[in-house]
Parts: structure tokens; sequence; C-alpha cells
């Protein structure tokens, strides 16, 4: 796949500087691009960069100064720019093609496909399921009984759609995620744990993408739910009736408890742990590791275990790495305590 400057700039806007004619065949760092791929700077600190780029065309804000490249793309943003330029290139993904794989296992009733649904090989669909519009199921996707989902989905290899789950619009889904298991639910019997039913299921909003090998637990009544436009990371675990706010991002190895509630615009880093029944407000962030074990407000940054306000963390942290100084001076001082002491009782 190649593409003129001239049709990279009616994608993505800006001033063209340069050949329009010059054809681009992909993208690369400033470092590593080469003849036929196009890069960015996003301000002049890559200026030295810009200039030693072997890139047949640069992405640079508008007041860039000249950097010996014949081609020039001035945008507002070049970030964002060279993202919309990625995604023209982006041949990462094989799709599925339209149509309905022979070696694919669909129930003989009560399945509703709509047009230009792509169903790959050794993909099993239950009966009562409905797919979108648009919608692509890769190979070994289990879609269970009662499933619905919407247009323009994209569920990828050895995906599980458990009994029940609704799947909203433009939804992405990742290789091996298994969406609507067991919720986590036991009660000590006197000699044993028993099992408490898990009668919910789990809705995803329109515009969500989950990344790989992610868990995401039924309710045990009512929904787990993640709304519109969240994104979550590999190997994430969210458990029985949670409920993720729009637009959140959960990093990936976030492990959530249950009836966790967390409000717009949420931001769970690496490694977050959150205990069960607490809410999240709205912008908040918790930084890489933290225990979450309190509410937390809304636009508020924290971290730790438990979890406290970042800035108080860092100046605890700033004491401790004090401690052995502080150590020492004390036991001088207390030294010299004791020496006073023995010529006072002297005396």
């Amino acid at each position: 796949m190649a593409l003129s400057l001239f049709e990279i700039q009616r994608h993505v806007g800006g001033r063209l500087e340069g050949d329009a004619d010059t054809m681009i065949s992909g993208v690369n760092s400033l470092e590593l691009a080469g003849s036929g791929e196009i890069s960015f700077a996003e301000s002049e600190r890559y200026l030295e960069r810009a200039r030693r780029s072997d890139a047949s065309a640069l992405i640079v804000p508008v007041g860039f100064p000249e950097a010996g490249s014949s081609n020039w793309l001035r945008v507002d943003d070049p970030r964002r720019a060279f993202i919309a330029v990625m995604m023209l290139f982006d041949e990462s993904e094989e799709r599925v093609s339209f149509g309905i794989h022979p070696m694919a296992v669909i129930a003989e009733r009560d399945v509703s496909f709509g047009e230009r649904v792509a169903i790959a090989e050794c993909a099993v669909i239950r009966s009562d399921v409905r797919i979108g519009a648009g919608t692509s199921i890769e190979s070994g996707v289990h879609i269970g009984r009662g499933v619905t989902i919407g247009c323009d989905c994209r569920i990828g290899p050895n995906a599980v759609l458990m009994p029940k789950v609704v799947i909203g619009d433009r939804v992405v889904i990742h290789a091996g995620t298994v969406i609507g298991g067991d919720g986590f639910g036991y009660v000590w019997s006197g000699d044993r744990q028993k099992k408490i039913p898990q009668l919910g299921t789990v809705q995803i909003d329109d515009d969500v993408e989950i990344g790989c090998n992610v868990c995401i637990d039924r309710a045990t009544f009512g929904l787990t739910r993640v709304r519109r436009g969240a994104k979550i990371d590999n190997l994430v675990q969210i458990a029985h009736n949670n409920d993720i706010g729009e637009h959140s991002i959960l990093v990936s190895q976030v492990g959530l408890s249950g009836s966790v509630t967390l409000g717009k615009r949420v931001t769970l880093a690496g490694q977050v742990g959150v205990a069960d029944h607490v809410a999240i407000g709205d912008g908040a962030t918790a930084a890489a590791r933290t225990g979450v074990s309190k509410d937390i407000k809304s636009g508020q940054i924290v971290w730790g275990a438990p979890n406290r306000p970042i800035n108080q963390v860092m100046r605890e942290l700033a004491c401790l790495a004090r401690l052995p100084r502080l150590f020492g001076q004390v036991r001088t001082l207390a030294a010299r305590l004791s020496e006073l002491e023995k010529k006072v009782d002297g005396e």
C-alpha cells in the first residue's frame, strides 16, 4: 500500500510543503524512518533528530524550524495527525472475509445475522444469538445461548462470550478474553465453601475495547457493566457487579473485587487492586500498584497501599530516604545525652 503526500494531506489536513506526488508506503520513528516513510516531530525539542532523519516526509508543528527535509506537512497537532496516518497504514490484523466459514458450528434455530457478518472457522454459536451488521467473529470463538452482539464489532480468536451477554456497537474484544464467566461468590456452610449462584449477566456498551486474556465476571444479580468508550488492557480482572464508567482506562493486571463503581474517565494504572464496594469518582487516577481500600474522590490522584493522595505519599517517601541519616543523628544525640546524664549524676 502506498499513498501520495497529497492523499495524506487530504486525510489529515495541514499545509503541505514540497513534492505532493512523493509516495509514502509506511510510517516509522524519526530514528528508523527511511525512504518512502513518513515520521513526525512533535516540538522543537526534536529538531536535531528531525535533521538527521532519512524520512521522505515529516509531520511537524506549524512554526517548526527548517530541518533539511524537502517535504513537510505542517499541522496544529503533529501527534494526532501522525496517529491518523498510522491508521491508514495499519495492516496488523487480518480481517475475516464476509460470510460464514463451512467449519463454523452454528445452532439450527433462532440465530440472526445482519449484513456483512463474518464467521471464521471453528467458531461456535449457540441458539438465540443476534449478531449485528458488519461484525466479524474470529476462529475458535464461543458464543453462548442468548448473546446479543451489535454492529461493526470484532471478536478476536478464542474469545468466549457466555450466555446472555450483551455487546454494543463497534466493540473490539481481543484474543482469549472471557466475558460472563461465574462471579467469585462463596459462603462458609459449616464444613466447606458453598457456591453462591451467579444469576446476572454482563453488558458492554458501544465503542469499548477489551484486550487479550481479560476476564469480566457476570453479576450475582443484575449487570456487570462496562460503559461507553472504556478501554481495558490485557490481563485485567473485573469481578461481579462492577460498573466501569465511560471512557475509563484500566491498564494491564488491574484487579477489581466485586461491586466496584468507577466514574467517568477514571484511570487505573498497572497492577492496581481495588477492594469490594469501593467507589472511585470521575476523573480520578490510581497510580501503579496502588491498593485501593477506600473511596476516591473525583479528580483525586492516589498512590500506595492503602491509597493516599499522591503528594502525601511522595512526602512520606522523601522522609523515608532521610531516615538513615536521621537515625545516625538520633543515635549520636542519645550518646551525648547519656554522657551528660552521667556527669550530672556524678556531680
